[in-house]
């Protein structure tokens, strides 16, 4: 798409070289300040406690983790972008020709070796060893949680020692930044870079002046696109190209917006519910309740004292027994329940519904968390369809997103990366598929029509 936007820029060019241009103003309203751009807090909730909270709570950790296992579940693989091309017009075929059909000139399949060196790459391990996949599922549970998944571009520039001048690069590396930390640099309309201005050779280097140049190579800088504020110092910089930025729910001019600050409320209910039953079944904690027996004998009071933490630190379910004088000497025999049961507090019910509000927003159904409640093969069925959309979408989001802008850095412009699907396709419904449309063709060629096979069918 990339390479295509470019081809039309240049045609374009050509077409007006010799007239005015007059473009639609763009929108110059101050929407940020000029820098270094914060994520939006919701009601002051810190990324880190977004994080903490997704881990903690058991019900929001298995949603994430089953997207995040089925999204990557059957791995990745290359597909060309087309079956021949032309040699002479780059006209690019779906089906296989001998000849191209617009210039008559020869075709060929597309370059593997373009891949060669990205496929290497993708296959190793990092510096913290971890491969493409790993990576992938560390960027998902960042969209999931934050919304804002990073991926560093390592690249090794080659610099002319004569002219110091930048010939060309390599990407060595592809590492996961951490959310916490990185921040984007944009100016007042939320376009990236603009307002900072870096070396490419000594990133310490910053200014606010596009005009200056390097002081170890006089090089023009180039504008900062993202920072990492970890470590000391100023923290690292980045330029254009150097950092994939994506997010999956709420995507925006510079940050999303994380679905677990939605769910807040939800998910420390759910936390707190779980450290209540906790501490229920803990050997310290409230008794059930008090038994309180009305007597003019003090001694029982004082001997009731002094057994009721011995028998507490044997028996927690132990019920104690108080002895309390009054005034008339009549005797009496009370129980006062000190705290209500789990049937009491709807525990269950209330457990339930914010788990399937949770797994709603997710799109992930309750039996793929084990719960086969208001089971029926129609509404099993339902909810299978339900988490298989779910999954797609998410790799949709890395089919089109992402791995277009990887592919870019590698410029590699004849292949392109997919994640296969993460359920098995129906060879014999495309069979029938195909068996219909044959059909349809061959009726109507027989109707006097010119009918054919469309590409890909």
């Amino acid at each position: 798409m990339a390479t295509d936007k470019k081809r039309l820029d240049r045609l374009f060019s050509a077409i007006g070289v010799d007239m005015e241009r007059h473009s639609t103003p763009m929108p110059t309203m101050p929407l940020f300040n000029a820098g270094v751009q914060e994520p939006p807090l919701l009601q002051g909730i810190t990324i880190p406690a977004l994080y903490a909270a997704a881990y903690e709570c058991m019900v929001l950790r298995s949603i994430l983790n089953h997207l995040s296992v089925e999204t990557f579940r059957k791995g990745w693989a290359w597909k060309p972008k087309f079956v021949v091309k032309c040699t002479q017009c780059d006209e690019e075929f779906q089906n296989q020709v001998e000849t191209c059909t617009e210039c008559g000139g020869s075709v060929r399949k597309a370059d593997k070796g373009q891949v060669e060196y990205a496929d290497a790459l993708f296959h190793s391990r990092n510096q913290m060893d971890q491969n493409f996949i790993e990576i992938l599922r560390e960027i998902e549970m960042d969209l999931n949680i934050v919304d804002d998944a990073y991926i560093i571009l390592t690249k090794e520039y080659f610099v002319d020692p004569q002219t110091k001048k930048p010939m060309f690069f390599r990407v060595k590396e592809i590492s996961r930044a951490d959310p916490i930390f990185m921040r984007i640099i944009a100016d007042k309309r939320g376009v990236r870079g603009g307002s900072q201005y870096t070396s490419m050779v000594d990133r310490s280097f910053r200014t606010s002046k596009k005009d200056d140049l390097c002081p170890k190579t006089g090089l023009p800088v180039l504008p900062i696109h993202y920072m990492n504020l970890a470590g000391v110092g100023k923290g690292q910089v980045y330029t254009e190209g150097e950092v994939i930025h994506m997010s999956k729910w709420s995507p925006s001019k510079l940050y999303g917006r994380s679905p677990v600050a939605t769910m807040w409320r939800q998910v420390n209910t759910l936390i707190a519910m779980d450290n209540y039953v906790y501490s229920a079944y803990q050997k310290r904690r409230m008794p059930r309740g008090v038994m309180v027996i009305k007597s003019s004998n003090l001694e029982t009071v004082e001997r009731t004292a002094r057994n009721i933490q011995e028998h507490l630190e044997r028996d927690p379910n132990y019920i104690p027994t108080i002895g309390v004088e009054t005034e008339s000497g009549r005797g009496g025999i009370e129980y006062v329940r000190m705290m209500d049961t789990l049937e009491e507090l709807q525990y269950i019910p209330i457990k339930d519904d914010i788990r399937q509000r949770i797994s709603a927003f997710y799109g992930v159904s309750n039996m793929f968390m084990n719960d086969v409640s208001g089971g029926g093969l129609n509404n099993e069925g339902m909810q299978i369809v339900v988490s298989n959309r779910s999954v797609a979408y998410s790799q949709s989001v890395y089919n089109r997103v992402l791995f277009p802008r990887l592919l870019e850095a590698f410029d590699i412009d004849e292949w392109e990366i997919t994640l296969h699907p993460h359920e098995e396709e129906d060879e014999i419904m495309h069979m029938r598929r195909d068996e219909m449309s044959i059909r349809n063709m061959i009726q109507m060629k027989q109707a006097g029509f010119e009918a054919k096979l469309r590409d890909g069918v």
